[in-house]
């Protein structure tokens, strides 16, 4: 129905008008004084395959070097890869995305950062609370636009400005969240681990210490032993 993302400090919002009932137009939202946005830009396409069209040849026009998303890797670009499949399209000729043997979404030429895995590993929340809606509560300050899911359609079709206001404040969260508590905390990380930002935010504490031992034993010269791996019992 919608696609909306932040680039580089501005908004827009991507509608599909076979389902949302009117044209969106330019609103603003910011949910609190720092964290303003300011103007939404908004284009109404024709169809689904117009809005995928839009959203990936914006994305080459700008270019991004980084992407960041909140569970991206089990949800936001699964759904996109299924959706260009359906319209035989290839995400990585559009956009250069592909997918790894673990289910990891990565870019040829931008880094993904997808904010759950710092939830999970560095954010120190409960376990019941690492959805983007508590955790912008907890970590932002602020509650952010909610939406029951079975209302999603019926507002497409009679409310779309309302449901454009929801699907605004997920990529608003996220672009706050991922400046304020993630940027610079992994990419100081890289200063000392030699590891990709990517992968220095999805690895285990544990997995990260040791490579950073391992860089400063190859500083120093020092012979570092390999992990040692027991041998699989069988049982019969």
């Amino acid at each position: 129905m919608m696609i909306s993302y932040v680039l580089d400090g501005r908004g827009f919002l991507i509608t599909n008008r076979e389902i949302v009932g009117a044209d969106v137009v330019n609103f603003e939202y910011s949910p609190k004084p720092e964290y303003d946005i300011g103007m939404f830009t908004i284009f109404n396409e024709v169809n689904e395959k117009a809005l995928l069209d839009k959203f990936f040849s914006h994305i080459r026009e700008t270019r991004p070097f980084i992407m960041t998303t909140f569970n991206g890797d089990k949800f936001d670009w699964p759904f996109i890869r299924d959706r260009t499949l359906h319209y035989e399209m290839n995400l990585e000729d559009e956009i250069g995305i592909t997918v790894n043997s673990m289910g990891e979404f990565l870019g040829r030429w931008a880094v993904h950062m997808d904010c759950f895995y710092w939830v999970q590993r560095d954010a120190y929340l409960p376990q019941g609370s690492h959805g983007l809606k508590a955790v912008t509560k907890a970590k932002l300050g602020y509650d952010p636009v909610e939406l029951e899911p079975e209302l999603m359609v019926p507002y497409a079709k009679e409310k779309p400005q309302e449901l454009a206001e929801y699907s605004i404040s997920d990529a608003v969260a996220t672009y706050f969240l991922y400046q304020k508590m993630i940027h610079d905390f992994i990419f100081a990380l890289c200063t000392i681990i030699p590891t990709n930002p990517d992968e220095v935010l999805r690895k285990g504490s544990g997995t990260l210490c040791e490579n950073l031992l391992m860089a400063q034993a190859f500083r120093g010269n020092i012979i570092f032993p390999n992990k040692q791996v027991e041998k699989f019992e069988k049982f019969y």
